[in-house]
């Protein structure tokens, strides 16, 4: 394992969220070095890291987390959680444990309209009313999402949300931060605990009668507009060793 406080991070350089906080741990004289989430990650470019974060989930990253794992490297979010939460099914199975509604999932199209979705969260985007490996029920709501991120800094978890324009129907587009519903928070908190998980987020959107829904989840969010980027540092930071 390498020198105390060299972190690598799988994600593009030029995302905003992690760029932030790579120049914070730089600032508490971390060294910090981006790779490629698709990039063929060596074990000589891994031998001196202190920890590996994973921005991206992908079926590229995994050989890297499992070298990781297999030589005491530790990282941000567990293998065994990504390898789980990887799959939209275990995903969805598990927020409804936590107390999340879900909608209905069949693996034939249903009568009325429904988003089509692939086995795992590196398949295509969900379509409304398109192919997929299942079939989610599409519950009837404004064109929005409600995206709720959780952040374990090893003390406490953070939690913040955020309102955006839905990709089933367009580009995403932020439009507002969010007034955090308590009992979401609290089966957020829960999903944290449960799976021993450093970061993640649900997307959630709100019928006609002001019930919200989780339909999906992802170890590899990506924060923005969420004002977590101390949290996420402190939490990357709570994770090397000896800290």
């Amino acid at each position: 394992m390498g020198e105390r406080g060299r972190i690598g991070i799988l994600c593009k350089p030029n995302q905003p969220v992690f760029t932030e906080v790579a120049e914070r741990l730089r600032n508490t004289g971390r060294r910090v070095r981006f790779f490629h989430p698709r990039s063929d990650l060596s074990p000589a470019e891994m031998a001196d890291l202190s920890l590996l974060v994973n921005k991206k989930t992908v079926p590229d990253v995994l050989p890297a987390l499992r070298h990781a794992r297999q030589t005491g490297i530790p990282l941000w979010n567990g293998l065994q959680a990504t390898i789980l939460f990887s799959s939209r099914l275990v995903g969805l199975r598990a927020l409804s444990k936590m107390g999340f509604r879900t909608p209905e999932v069949t693996f034939e199209k249903p009568a009325g309209a429904y988003v089509a979705k692939g086995n795992y969260i590196w398949n295509d985007e969900p379509e409304l009313n398109g192919e997929g490996d299942f079939y989610q029920e599409l519950i009837q709501t404004e064109p929005v999402d409600y995206k709720y991120y959780a952040v374990n800094d090893g003390t406490r978890i953070h939690v913040a949300g955020r309102l955006v324009t839905s990709k089933l129907h367009g580009e995403k587009q932020f439009i507002e931060r969010l007034q955090i519903e308590p009992p979401l928070a609290a089966s957020l908190r829960q999903l944290v605990d449960r799976f021993d998980i450093r970061g993640v987020g649900v997307d959630l959107v709100k019928d006609t009668d002001g019930q919200y829904w989780a339909v999906d989840v992802n170890l590899a969010a990506g924060y923005r507009d969420t004002g977590l980027e101390s949290a996420l540092t402190q939490s990357i930071l709570a994770c090397l060793p000896g800290e």
